[in-house]
């Protein structure tokens, strides 16, 4: 009976722990990301994929930026050889990985694009998103690796996450989601 004071003490700690991890979840419910149709083309012998992205609820992104949020933008392309009786067989695959946060001193955002030594900067959020994830080119190799009259599966997935977010802890803690919007998931069938 003596210990029981200190017994109720790690129980109300929890309590109060659980309770702040609850509230921090804040980004779990954020925007939500649109996938502009992708297209396959043939640029100079080279496969490449051209789609874009944008965000449909601006003012949630520009809030949680302007809080000190750094959101990756991850896009990730896989070209699969679609095959009768057996599973489809993976011809190739790209990924396009991009960073965007907010310089309080510049009072402007910042974004990082693959291929670019020089990050993108404006303060007009809209704007800084159509420049950078308004046209995404992603290369999957060369164009004769496709065959004629064979039947392919292009799929697109893009995640946006917060920059520090542990890869793959967020499916042990049901209560907790470092997802700062919706995957969203596009799949392209043609025979080529």
């Amino acid at each position: 009976m003596r210990n029981a004071p200190f017994t109720r003490l790690p129980a109300g700690l929890l309590l109060l722990v659980w309770l702040a991890v609850i509230l921090s979840a804040g980004t779990a419910w954020a925007q939500t990301l649109s996938l502009r149709a992708p297209a396959i083309a043939d640029e100079n012998g080279s496969l490449t994929v051209r789609f874009g992205v944008s965000v449909v609820e601006l003012p949630v992104l520009k809030g949680e930026l302007e809080d000190g949020a750094e959101l990756a933008l991850k896009c990730m392309v896989k070209l699969f050889k679609v095959r009768e009786y057996w599973l489809d067989g993976s011809v190739a695959s790209g990924s396009f990985e991009s960073v965007i946060r907010f310089d309080r001193l510049a009072q402007e955002f910042v974004m990082t694009v693959p291929g670019r030594t020089v990050p993108l900067r404006n303060g007009n959020l809209p704007a800084l998103l159509s420049e950078g994830w308004g046209t995404i080119r992603t290369v999957l190799g060369p164009w004769s690796m496709l065959e004629h009259g064979q039947n392919y599966s292009l799929r697109l997935i893009t995640t946006m996450n917060e920059v520090d977010a542990p890869e793959g802890l967020e499916r042990f803690l049901y209560f907790w989601s470092w997802d700062a919007g919706s995957d969203n998931t596009f799949h392209l069938n043609f025979t080529f």
